[in-house]
């Protein structure tokens, strides 16, 4: 077996944050199900009931530790790593690797990233936003979208 120092790194393709992934037995092929960058909640500290990240890789020799890790971007603080190794049955073929994760907590709002690293080195990241929702007065009408108004009238 070769030291994983001298493996070279796979080729990340793709890297998604979605609700749920979806995985047909049948024909093998995936389908990510609510995409999203930005996440809206009420309040914070806050947890994600359920979220699922999809990795695509290609050029994978060997067998290849893998690390997807959740990190806050103010301070590069890592809130959930998860470990495990990657191989193909060839160099050419493309790994999907799923990723499904429930009660991700999430302590301010801000910017965070989903990051992919496999033998310690970072192959890629996925940012996304943690909005808190401002509250809504009871008996208020919704709040007009800001720009110019109707034509004619400024």
């Amino acid at each position: 077996m070769a030291d994983e120092a001298s493996v070279a790194q796979p080729t990340l393709v793709s890297l998604l944050i979605c609700d749920q992934v979806i995985d047909d037995k049948l024909t093998n092929k995936k389908s990510a199900i609510g995409l999203f960058n930005t996440v809206l909640v009420p309040k914070v500290p806050t947890v994600m009931q359920q979220v699922a990240v999809m990795a695509s890789l290609t050029e994978i020799t060997g067998r290849v530790p893998a690390e997807l890790r959740l990190v806050r971007d103010a301070d590069n603080s890592v809130l959930f790593s998860t470990r495990g190794h990657v191989d193909a049955p060839n160099p050419l073929a493309t790994v999907d690797l799923v990723f499904t994760m429930q009660g991700v907590r999430l302590p301010a709002p801000g910017q965070f990233a989903f990051e992919l690293l496999c033998g310690g080195a970072l192959l890629g990241r996925r940012r996304f936003q943690l909005v808190v929702r401002p509250p809504q007065r009871r008996g208020a009408p919704p709040r007009p979208p800001s720009g110019p108004g109707p034509p004619g009238q400024n």
